[in-house]
């Protein structure tokens, strides 16, 4: 059936072209996602709300912070948080772990069995 209204088109008009979707309108246009785009190269560590704050003041409704997700994954970039603390070594994580009690009940003398180093 495709191809006989493919073939009909090509004999009428002398063209074949892709009809519209019939999904969702897009909630920004092609100039509101170079924006998003151009943001979030421009500084890679830039979090979605403040992707959000760099978009131009045209917009009435801003788009949200998934469909600034959205469109940068459309693109093959994703943001990047910076980082909001420093991972914790081996030896930090034995320390955590020997720290908690197994039975329930906290000893006072198992605080100072682990120095961190």
């Amino acid at each position: 059936m495709v191809v006989a209204r493919c073939w009909q088109q090509w004999i009428t008009e002398g063209r074949v072209y892709r009809r519209g979707g019939s999904g969702r309108p897009r909630n920004t246009n092609d100039r509101e996602d170079r924006a998003i785009r151009r943001v979030a190269t421009s500084a890679p560590t830039t979090s979605l709300a403040s992707i959000q704050l760099h978009l131009p003041p045209s917009r009435h409704p801003v788009p949200s912070r998934e469909t600034i997700r959205r469109r940068l994954t459309e693109v093959g970039l994703r943001s990047r948080r910076p980082l909001r603390r420093l991972p914790l070594t081996p030896h930090h994580r034995q320390c955590r772990l020997d720290f908690l009690p197994t039975s329930g009940n906290l000893e006072c003398d198992r605080l100072e069995t682990c120095h961190l180093q």
